[in-house]
C-alpha cells in the first residue's frame, strides 16, 4: 500500500453543533429564535432550502461558498419567520465560513497524520466546501495531505465516480496501491469499484448510519494495525 486516502466528515473532524449545516454561533446570533432549531418546522424548512448546500456543485473558492451560505440563511429566514436583520445573516454567514470551532477534530488526527507522513503519501477525498480546506490549514493538519480533492471542486459527490478518478489522477497510481478510509458504506463501495481497498470508521463519538460488510475501525490506532497487515 502506498498511499492513504482519508475522508473528512467522521473521520477527521465532527460537527461541534451536531448539525454540518448550522454554524457554530447560531444560538447566540438567533437568540430566542434558536429554540427553532430542530423543531419539525426547522427540518422541513432546512429540507427545501438545502439545495443551496449542495455539495455536488461546483464552488470555487470561499468567497462563491459564501454566497451560497447567504442564500440558504435568507431562504430559511423567510420560511421560519425569524425576521434576521441583514447583519444578523451576515454574522450567521460568517460564523458558517469563516469559525473554526464549527468543527471538533479528533484527537488522534495529528499525531498519526504526521507518523503515517513518514510513510505513506497522504490524501484528502471529501465531499465539502472550500472553507474546509481553510479550516484544515488553521488547525495545522492539511500540511501533511499531498493531494486534495473535495466534491465542490469536482461537481459531483460520492459515490460518482469521478470523485476516484479525480484523485487517483491526482496521484498518479494504481488504485490498488490505495486505501480509501470513509464513512458511508455507499461511498467505500465506491472506492472497491474503482479498485481500492477500502476501510470504514466509526467512530464512537460519530457512529455512521450503516455499518458495511467489509473491515471496521473505530480509531487511527486500529486503522494503523490494520495497514501494518496489509503490507507484503
Amino acid at each position: 500500500m502506498k498511499h492513504l486516502i482519508l475522508d473528512c466528515g467522521g473521520v477527521l473532524v465532527f460537527p461541534r453543533m451536531g448539525d454540518w449545516c448550522m454554524p457554530f454561533g447560531a444560538a447566540k446570533i438567533l437568540g430566542e429564535r434558536a429554540r427553532d432549531l430542530h423543531t419539525s418546522k426547522f427540518l422541513l424548512a432546512h429540507r427545501e432550502c438545502l439545495r443551496w448546500l449542495d455539495e455536488s456543485q461546483l464552488v470555487p473558492d470561499v468567497e462563491a461558498e459564501r454566497g451560497l451560505r447567504r442564500e440558504y440563511l435568507r431562504a430559511m429566514n423567510l420560511r421560519m419567520d425569524w425576521h434576521l436583520t441583514l447583519s444578523e445573516i451576515e454574522a450567521l454567514t460568517d460564523d458558517f465560513t469563516d469559525n473554526i470551532e464549527r468543527y471538533g477534530f479528533f484527537d488522534d488526527v495529528k499525531p498519526w497524520l504526521a507518523r503515517w507522513k513518514e510513510r505513506y503519501g497522504l490524501s484528502l477525498l471529501s465531499d465539502a466546501f472550500p472553507s474546509i480546506l481553510a479550516f484544515m490549514d488553521q488547525y495545522g493538519i492539511l500540511q501533511y495531505f499531498d493531494e486534495t480533492v473535495i466534491s465542490t471542486h469536482v461537481g459531483a459527490i460520492k459515490p460518482d465516480p469521478r470523485m476516484y478518478a479525480a484523485i487517483l489522477q491526482k496521484l498518479d497510481s494504481d488504485p490498488a496501491d490505495c486505501l480509501f478510509v470513509d464513512d458511508r458504506a455507499c461511498n467505500l463501495e465506491g472506492a472497491m469499484k474503482a479498485g481500492m481497498k477500502a476501510v470504514q470508521m466509526a467512530r464512537s463519538l460519530f457512529l455512521p448510519e450503516q455499518i458495511w460488510d467489509g473491515p471496521v475501525v473505530r480509531d487511527f490506532a486500529a486503522l494503523n494495525a490494520l495497514m501494518e497487515g496489509l503490507e507484503p
